[in-house]
């Protein structure tokens, strides 16, 4: 069993949310200093004639200004835009953001003014407005910095953006392992040892602990501490923990063994060589989880005509319920119940059907009939999404007990389980290829999952948008019965 050696981990899904949005924070940052240089810039046209510095707007062509305004706000936020305040482990005082802030809006502003000298813009005559401007954005960015650096600080004092990682190994490297990396992370969990002859010691439970803070955001890390004479040994392992939602590094007592096409980390002064990548970083995570909300909530109101016309004919034309229920297999492995409309008549026991569609199918009804050939069936889906079940776009989730193969493929398939380290979508990357309905033989689950596994390694909001404007041409297909 894995022995939990640190509370942080009880209070990591709350604390260390944080570590998650920091790269989102510094992102809105830039829109925050595009939108107050442009209201600075706006305000300073409009102070009392009385002050000495107001430019009577007859003199300089309104639209030029605002062009200008405009270009300097673009050419300032890009320049102010800095990478180093999403690093965790950066130390950056207060004072330093803002004096280095301060000294790239003054290149912004000579960069800003040569654009509208070269592009012949008059309002750069205006030269006590262009001061206003200047002095009273210089201003703004002091104490947004200020703010923000404070804030950045109080999250790395109370260890928010410290990393948590869990250790497995024999006590020997393990414990000089822990000893290094200490200053820099938080050892929330600790297993070992991981012997030569015993090389896959994790439990279903281990496992399923691990997945589930993995999940929650409790664990970022496990690190397989290892001699290496160790390294043939661990690889089953290694397998295992490829399932799971979190970043896996092998740390040996001496040169690795070499792999095609490694990846390094090197953390407490350690170079590591990372087996598993986390299949969405944290910022991508944060931008999906948004696209699924939005989208689901939009398609939901859209469709809700749709959707209520559907359940009327499905209740008056047979017996049963509207929704069809049944347990499925999601994120890193855990149940949740998915939602479609019923389809098929009610078997005679009552209870849900455990045997697989086939075509011209005599248990579905003729409006089920229907609903499956153009996918309808599926919009209940929307409401896993909105709960946090599923997302719009992703791997398929299946039922266990429908495949004909048995054991869902994760014995004829090694890259099956991997399917579940993001979120089962509506429709996905194989949907759109023809690789959708039952699955009768390996050739068929292995190109269903070698289509998802391409998918999670190539995650963008563009592909997702991609997928979701190309399943309206593939509703009717083929392989949906």
């Amino acid at each position: 069993m894995i022995e939990w050696v640190d509370s942080d981990v009880t209070r990591a899904p709350r604390v260390r949310r944080a570590l998650a949005t920091l790269p989102l924070l510094v992102e809105l940052l830039v829109v925050w200093d595009f939108a107050a240089c442009a209201a600075c810039g706006v305000a300073a046209q409009y102070l009392p004639i009385g002050s000495g510095v107001h430019v009577p707007p007859d003199t300089v062509g309104p639209r030029l200004r605002q062009y200008d305004i405009l270009l300097e706000s673009l050419v300032a936020a890009l320049i102010l835009r800095n990478v180093a305040l999403a690093d965790p482990k950066a130390l950056l005082p207060p004072s330093s953001l803002v004096w280095e802030a301060e000294w790239r809006w003054a290149f912004a502003a000579c960069a800003g003014a040569a654009i509208a000298v070269s592009t012949r813009s008059q309002s750069t005559g205006s030269r006590p407005w262009l001061c206003v401007w200047v002095l009273s954005f210089a201003a703004v960015l002091a104490v947004t910095r200020l703010s923000f650096g404070r804030f950045r600080r109080n999250l790395q004092q109370c260890g928010a953006l410290r990393e948590a990682i869990v250790i497995i190994g024999a006590r020997g490297p393990r414990d000089r392992l822990a000893a290094r990396i200490s200053a820099e992370a938080d050892i929330v969990g600790v297993y070992g040892p991981v012997p030569t002859d015993e090389p896959d010691r994790l439990s279903q439970e281990d496992i399923s602990q691990l997945a589930e803070l993995g999940r929650d955001g409790s664990v970022d890390s496990v690190v397989l501490a290892i001699d290496n004479d160790q390294e043939a040994s661990v690889a089953a392992l290694v397998e295992r923990l490829k399932g799971l939602p979190i970043q896996v590094a092998i740390c040996a007592a001496g040169e690795a063994p070499p792999r095609p096409q490694p990846e390094f980390r090197i953390l407490g002064g350690i170079p590591m060589q990372v087996v598993a990548e986390r299949p969405l970083k944290r910022r991508d995570l944060l931008i999906k989880t948004l696209l699924d909300k939005v989208g689901a909530l939009f398609l939901l109101l859209m469709l809700s005509p749709l959707m209520v016309s559907i359940a009327l004919v499905i209740a008056g034309t047979s017996k049963g319920p509207i929704i069809f229920r049944q347990p499925r297999q999601g994120w890193c492995g855990k149940r949740f119940t998915v939602y479609k409309f019923r389809t098929m008549v009610e078997a005679p026991d009552g209870q849900p059907w455990r045997i697989q569609t086939k075509r011209n199918d005599e248990r579905c009804t003729r409006v089920g009939v229907f609903l499956r050939s153009t996918s309808l069936d599926e919009l209940p889906q929307l409401w896993n999404v909105l709960r946090g079940d599923m997302s719009l776009v992703g791997p398929r989730p299946h039922a266990d007990h429908l495949h004909e193969l048995q054991r869902a493929g994760t014995e004829i398939i090694a890259e099956y389980a991997q399917r579940n380290r993001v979120k089962p979508g509506i429709t996905g990357w194989a949907q759109i290829h023809g690789a959708r309905g039952p699955t009768h033989n390996p050739d068929q689950l292995r190109r269903r999952v070698a289509y998802d596994l391409y998918y999670i390694e190539n995650w963008s909001p563009w592909l997702d948008l991609q997928i979701l404007a190309r399943t309206v041409l593939c509703l009717i297909g083929e392989n949906v019965y």
